[in-house]
């Protein structure tokens, strides 16, 4: 089953989403930010009409191809969900769940307070943590090269639509339990140099109505998406034999930190794990039902089910 079957429409939709919603509502996007993003466009699709046509190389241009259409999928839907996220902030400011994530912490005994005071007090870790945290966005970017050079391209599909299936849903759950961050809750000065904290804030007060697609912060706080993409990154690294292992010990270390760079609470961290796997676990059962494929190829580290021919 093409991966194209089910990706396609997903980005169409959430596109025309976006444009309803900025049609009803007072929110506008930054032309010339927007602009920029589609021209970064424009050489992606360059190179995968020439490598779909020029078969000089077939092994060469196949990969090629495959990177560029994965890179394509990856931007506009990144871009579309992003414009999505920020305008359903601001339509729907219900009440902060801030409270309830900070009991749930402390009814599992965890203090996330204590845990932040201890790793500040410490400006190595400190910054070590802050790295490791700023390194998912490049690290998965570099898996999708990585996987599509390699010619792991079902593998590179799966990845793609666990991606575009996560970010989705962690969106529905953390509109409709929006919180503004473990650094708001507890009154701490980092808030004010957060990025996302004045955005989220902004948007809920309605001061902010102007839609920046290349200053876009992550809104959701539950579940933690970076524990999410994280759980995915090493997930996908399986068939990469000589990085698979620093890839998995780069996510967790960007699990860990999660907390006290991102200022999510440790249920936060929790309900991303569990997307996560039931994010790896559902799309291959909903699009096929065909589990023991699955599972057999999954044991040569792809994933057939979502192979594109």
């Amino acid at each position: 089953m093409p991966i194209d079957w089910a990706i396609i429409p997903i980005i169409l939709v959430v596109a025309v989403a976006d444009a309803i919603l900025l049609a009803e509502t007072s929110f506008r996007l930054e032309a010339s930010s927007q602009l920029r993003i589609l021209a970064g466009l424009i050489p992606l699709a360059v190179v995968l009409v020439i490598c779909c046509r020029w078969r000089s190389f077939p092994r060469t241009t196949h990969r090629l191809a495959h990177l560029a259409r994965t890179v394509l999928a990856l931007v506009l839907f990144t871009n579309a969900v992003s414009i999505l996220s920020y305008i359903l902030t601001g339509i729907l400011p219900l009440p902060r769940w801030d409270e309830a994530l900070a009991t749930a912490d402390r009814a599992l005994g965890l203090n996330w307070l204590d845990m932040y005071l201890w790793v500040t007090r410490y400006p190595a870790i400190e910054a070590s943590a802050h790295a490791v945290y700023m390194s998912l966005g490049p690290e998965t970017l570099i898996l999708f090269f990585a996987l599509e050079l390699l010619g792991h391209h079902n593998q590179a599909r799966a990845f793609l639509l666990w991606f575009i299936v996560s970010t989705i849903a962690a969106l529905a759950i953390g509109t409709l339990v929006p919180a503004a961050g473990a650094f708001v809750y507890y009154h701490l000065p980092v808030a004010s140099t957060t990025g996302y904290v004045a955005q989220w804030a902004d948007l809920r007060n309605g001061a902010l109505c102007t839609i920046n697609p290349l200053n876009n912060q992550g809104l959701v706080i539950f579940p933690s998406f970076h524990t999410v993409l994280a759980v995915l990154c090493a997930y996908a690294a399986r068939p990469l034999r000589i990085l698979k292992i620093p890839l998995l010990a780069l996510n967790l270390l960007i699990i860990l930190s999660a907390p006290a760079m991102g200022g999510h609470y440790f249920i936060d961290i929790i309900a991303g794990t569990i997307l996560a796997i039931l994010t790896i676990s559902l799309p291959g059962y909903i699009l096929s039902g065909k589990w023991r494929r699955l599972n057999k190829n999954m044991r040569h580290g792809d994933v057939p089910v979502f192979s594109s021919k």
